[in-house]
């Protein structure tokens, strides 16, 4: 079964990393939403791939050098706006959808932990992003799901993996076989991947027995993997 992990929510039609962006993602049937943590200059976690606002909301800013309600009053047009993580996680818990947070830095994963751990959604949320990151992660919350992302064609390092112990492995799809698949799940590890819009490689990827699947294009990808036979499931755990 495959999980199918909406990216930065749906973003094909709305605003990435918005919360009706969000919302749309769980409405189409994601079992997880994927969002990107950013930090203000005064420490509060808002959901912004980028470290400027200058692709989505027209600013050369970047997003540490502004407080929060400076960044608020600019990234801010009718309903449209910047939610923070808090609001984000309010809304995924009330569907019961868990969020996937990719954390960019130490800094992002820290906060972000410490967030989740106080709303008590540890048990409803997958942390995903750079390992340096993960290895925070993990240092606070030792029962933490965890995504490793991966762009490297060499394995990561034993060191590594016991710092992070993640329960699922997350390379971008073009590192993936079938036998690299196989390979993983061997190890005991889940295998998730990124950024799959090609509806014909998403199909594969389930065909080959990948546990979650990470798209911009909700729609297709739930197409692709009923066609493939890889339905979904409920739960973020690796266990």
């Amino acid at each position: 079964m495959t999980l199918l992990v909406a990216h930065r929510g749906d973003p094909l039609l709305l605003r990435e990393n918005t919360l009706p962006s969000v919302e749309s993602a769980i409405g189409l049937g994601a079992d997880w939403v994927e969002i990107d943590v950013r930090l203000t200059r005064d420490g509060v976690p808002v959901l912004l791939h980028d470290e400027t606002l200058n692709r989505l909301w027209g600013h050369d800013l970047r997003v540490d050098a502004l407080t929060h309600a400076e960044l608020d009053g600019l990234a801010h047009e009718g309903d449209w706006r910047i939610p923070t993580l808090r609001q984000a996680l309010e809304l995924a818990a009330d569907s019961g959808v868990p969020l996937m947070v990719d954390v960019p830095a130490p800094s992002e994963a820290r906060v972000s932990v410490e967030l989740v751990r106080s709303m008590g959604l540890l048990d409803g949320s997958v942390f995903t992003g750079v390992p340096a990151a993960l290895v925070d992660v993990r240092a606070a919350a030792p029962e933490a799901a965890i995504a490793m992302s991966w762009e490297s064609v060499l394995p990561p390092r034993a060191g590594l993996m016991r710092r992070v112990r993640p329960q699922f492995f997350n390379p971008h799809h073009r590192l993936l076989t079938r036998g690299r698949v196989a390979r993983i799940q061997r190890r005991g590890l889940k295998v998730s991947t990124w950024t799959v819009d090609d509806p014909l490689r998403m199909a594969a990827l389930a065909s080959a027995g990948v546990d979650a699947i990470i798209s911009n294009d909700i729609r297709a990808l739930l197409a692709a993997c009923t066609r493939a036979g890889a339905g979904t499931r409920d739960t973020p755990r690796g266990e």
